[in-house]
């Protein structure tokens, strides 16, 4: 189901919404790095009570989504994406590492460089343009968005994206031609291939294996993939946080390192 009947102008102006730069978190998109993630985890700040954290999640489902899908969103409205802003926050501080590590500098520089950031270093953008802070499907249904969307499931949702959205993000990439496209979650690697090139690449990609730490081969072993397409070298990379994510100074580094070789910066 892609749409219903509804006039509301929610479900009507939906496609135009999600095929835009809804979700992404500000850059320049003419900046060489493009980062991108799966959405918007919205989780629950460490000063916010549960009921000021409940009454945000009515007011982003309910009402801040549906004007956003009404008023047709299809411009880029984040002009700026600063890393200094940012690195208050595990995700911040990591996305400045890695990028210091980009640029050819060591990882314990991120802070300096993220201070003198003019805010068009990176774009950042997501794969899927709704926030949830839990995977369930039963929110989909308890914030209403089924309705707003005309999709009756999250999975549908997933689906529509993977069908219409992730073409639109690489016809993008194609546009603007960033130097590379560097996604977070290797398990999300088929979401990225389309969003860079699609069957274009599928039969280039290349697997690596980094060790953070060599002492610790076992514990530190990550995996990456890459391509190559016209102009823009996909990067996918775990993610920045987690167990098995790039949770080490050691591996940040490495990573930047080879994607840097890789993507000829």
């Amino acid at each position: 189901m892609a749409h219903t009947t509804e006039k509301s102008g929610l479900v009507v102006n939906f496609k135009e919404w999600a095929c835009s730069f809804s979700g992404c978190d500000g850059g320049d998109l003419k900046s060489p790095v493009w980062l991108c993630g799966i959405e918007w985890g919205y989780r629950r700040t460490k000063d916010q009570s549960v009921e000021g954290y409940k009454n945000e999640l009515e007011n982003y489902y309910r009402r801040e989504i549906p004007q956003q899908i009404t008023e047709e969103f299809r411009s880029y409205r984040c002009e700026s994406y600063k890393m200094d802003e940012h690195l208050g926050y595990q995700y911040g501080l990591k996305v400045a590492k890695l990028y210091a590590a980009i640029e050819g500098h060591d990882v314990s520089k991120a802070r300096d460089l993220a201070k003198a950031s003019t805010g068009s270093e990176i774009f950042r953008l997501n794969l899927y343009p709704i926030a949830f802070y839990q995977e369930h499907d039963a929110l989909w249904e308890q914030y209403g968005l089924d309705k707003v969307t005309g999709l009756e499931s999250k999975q549908i949702y997933r689906t529509w994206c993977l069908l219409h959205r992730l073409p639109w993000i690489a016809e993008q990439v194609k546009e603007h031609n960033p130097k590379v496209f560097i996604g977070t979650g290797i398990g999300y690697l088929t979401d990225f291939v389309i969003s860079c090139g699609g069957s274009g690449i599928v039969s280039d990609i290349h697997k690596e294996v980094i060790i953070g730490n060599p002492e610790k081969p076992e514990d530190s072993k990550r995996t990456m993939y890459w391509a190559r397409t016209n102009q823009t070298t996909l990067v996918v990379i775990p993610f920045l946080g987690g167990m098995s994510g790039l949770n080490s100074d050691a591996l940040l580094q490495k990573f930047g390192d080879r994607i840097r070789e890789i993507a000829g910066f």
